[in-house]
């Protein structure tokens, strides 16, 4: 193991603990490699939304690689810094696609700090919470400006499925990745050419930092571009078989802070 430059770290299945907290040790590690002058990055596929879990967290870099890519945000001063977005236009193209290769499609819609979704979407937050940035109606209400993420959901479909189709009908013109263990098909697409290895790469850039001083750890699809581009890829032991089966190094599960141990160990 050599010392890197900067961690980027994903967080559901990876970094937060199963209960979606972070462990301590997880904690502690994060704030020896800030001591240590190592950046910590987490690179995850939350929306802005959803990024409370770690506001704050001593010793993280403010910047936030958010939406898999799709949106960069500084969670110190709460604002996205950048944004690739999908055309509303393209959006809607994309829909009909799918609809023609899955029966039972649903669709979401992420805009970077709002969501919309279609009545019969499964959401894990209803529309009626009250919160004025989540909606739900039909899709000339819901998309009425540019995305940065569409979701496509199935109940009879595996995620794995489901992307393959979507794929099918998709690629080359969007983006499509999946990132969900849950017990239905969930598939996210975005603009062409976004993932998380290629914002990655940007933000390394601006800071003149080489993809050899690089580890990242992930567990799902969506983190793949990620692990491809830096020098030292980890994936938990707890990750999607997909990613297991590509020989990337293995550490403890989230359930026992690999992350957090791995660092410990990096930090000698």
């Amino acid at each position: 193991m050599r010392i890197p430059k900067l961690i980027a770290t994903d967080l559901d299945g990876t970094f937060l603990s199963p209960d979606e907290s972070v462990s301590q040790l997880n904690s502690e590690a994060v704030l020896a490699a800030q001591e240590a002058g190592i950046t910590v990055l987490f690179a995850t596929g939350r929306p802005v939304r959803w990024l409370e879990v770690i506001r704050g967290l001593p010793g993280a870099h403010p910047t936030v690689i958010a939406s898999n890519g799709a949106a960069l945000y500084d969670a110190h001063a709460d604002t996205i810094l950048d944004r690739v977005c999908i055309r509303a236009q393209d959006a809607l193209d994309a829909v009909e696609r799918i609809r023609t290769v899955v029966h039972d499609v649903s669709f979401a819609f992420e805009s970077g700090t709002k969501f919309g979704h279609e009545p019969h979407y499964l959401t894990w937050q209803p529309s009626d919470s009250g919160d004025p940035d989540i909606f739900a109606g039909p899709l000339e209400v819901i998309i009425h400006e540019d995305l940065v993420k569409v979701l496509v959901q199935s109940q009879s479909l595996h995620s794995d499925e489901l992307l393959a189709r979507v794929d099918s009908v998709i690629a080359g013109r969007l983006s499509a990745t999946h990132s969900s263990a849950r017990g239905y098909g969930l598939v996210e697409v975005s603009a062409r050419g976004v993932d998380k290895g290629a914002m990655l790469a940007r933000v390394c850039a601006r800071m003149d930092i080489d993809p050899s001083d690089v580890a990242a750890f992930g567990d799902m699809p969506n983190d793949i571009s990620m692990l491809n581009w830096v020098g030292q890829p980890y994936v938990v032991a707890n990750a999607h078989p997909t990613l297991l089966a590509r020989g990337f190094t293995r550490v403890p599960p989230n359930s026992e802070s690999g992350v957090g141990q791995t660092i410990r160990r990096l930090l000698g």
